[in-house]
């Protein structure tokens, strides 16, 4: 177990997966400072319900997922108007046990870390899943995250395709909380076959 910062947001990242975060809130300000100079990180959390942005110190904390991914900074930049812009790279799920927040109103969680995924290579019967993941890398705004995707694993494409498909927040979670990539990957079938359906 660990006490470790959380970053509630209206989306999620998995292991390997990155994410550009715009931080401008003074709380997340000193978080990131503070995880720089440890050479630490923070937890990214679903928010459930709630506002990502409490206003004043008794602000309702948001509702969140207990199942998220500790991420590490991999490059920043701080523009002249104080606002830092962070990469984050997602490192390994964790398990949230309990939450506490700082007179800032920064969220912390005692956190177990979980084991990685086991790989596995894509099946052939789900190869289609590659493919529709790599026209989703040419897209400029992917291209700038600098991923490197091994399109034959089924932990990365399952992470990859979760991150990137617009399909609703619950069902990302889900996706999250599996640990069988291969399962993983056959739910993404049925999601992406919903949504075709719906076209």
């Amino acid at each position: 177990m660990a006490k470790i910062p959380l970053f509630p947001l209206p989306l999620l990242l998995f292991p390997g997966g990155r994410l550009p975060l715009k931080i401008f809130e003074p709380r997340y300000l000193d978080m990131i400072g503070q995880c720089m100079r440890d050479e630490s990180g923070f937890a990214i959390v679903m928010i459930r319900q709630g506002r990502q942005v409490m206003v004043g110190p008794d602000a309702d904390q948001p509702e969140i997922c207990t199942t998220g991914t500790y991420v590490r900074i991999i490059d920043f930049d701080k523009r002249d108007d104080g606002m830092l812009t962070v990469m984050v790279e997602g490192d390994v799920k964790v398990k949230l046990r309990e939450r506490s927040s700082q007179d800032d109103g920064l969220m912390l969680g005692d956190v177990e870390f979980l084991p990685l995924d086991d790989d596995a290579p894509v099946p052939e019967s789900l190869g289609h899943l590659s493919t529709l993941l790599e026209r989703f890398t040419e897209h400029e705004m992917v291209q700038r995250l600098g991923l490197q995707i091994d399109y034959e694993s089924a932990v990365e494409v399952g992470g990859r395709l979760t991150e990137l498909l617009p399909c609703p927040d619950p069902v990302k979670q889900f996706l999250l909380e599996l640990s069988d990539p291969v399962e993983r990957l056959e739910q993404l079938d049925e999601v992406v076959r919903q949504m075709q359906g719906a076209q």
